[in-house]
């Protein structure tokens, strides 16, 4: 669904859209947090100098390799961002990125955003793989995935590479 030229996403409990450029802030705010990224290398600001290039690139008017989204509650509260990365046209490969902050955690929402990320990628956007090479002390987010339904691959022993191709998401069921 399109509203003002912003693709909404919708789910039962929340919904995923690009961010506006004003909202950087929340972004700031969801990388900086020490719990929230403590698992994933720890906390990243966003300099000013840093974010209308980063915004143009991932998300207005994009590079065509990167999607990116923050995920709101039905209640139009964000709670966390979903995104994907470095799409490979040739292998139509790209990374994951699914954060969602500390204090939301345990609510469901990451499964429902990974579901509809997934869905966008592999049925609007064209993808095939997708990837998540998770550090290897991220256990929270390596069951989640696993859960999920994606399948470890071992190729990479420097990270806990993670896999998903359209079939098998396509046959989940």
């Amino acid at each position: 669904m399109e509203m003002n030229n912003t693709i909404i996403i919708q789910g039962d409990n929340l919904y995923i859209r690009p961010p506006k450029y004003e909202e950087i802030a929340y972004i700031n705010k969801l990388w900086s947090d020490i719990d929230t990224t403590a698992e994933i290398g720890g906390p990243y600001f966003l300099s000013e100098e840093k974010a209308l290039p980063w915004f143009r690139k991932m998300v207005e008017p994009t590079d065509g390799k990167n999607f990116y989204c923050l995920i709101f509650t039905n209640e139009h509260k964000p709670v966390g961002e979903v995104s994907f990365h470095r799409y490979d046209n040739q292998t139509k490969t790209a990374e994951l990125n699914i954060k969602v902050e500390s204090i939301h955690r345990g609510k469901g929402y990451s499964k429902e955003a990974l579901y509809l990320i997934l869905d966008y990628y592999f049925n609007q956007f064209g993808g095939e793989i997708m990837v998540d090479p998770l550090l290897l002390s991220n256990k929270r987010g390596q069951n989640m995935l696993l859960s999920f339904g994606f399948e470890h691959d071992p190729s990479d022993s420097e990270v806990f590479l993670l896999k998903m191709t359209k079939d098998r998401f396509l046959s989940r069921g």
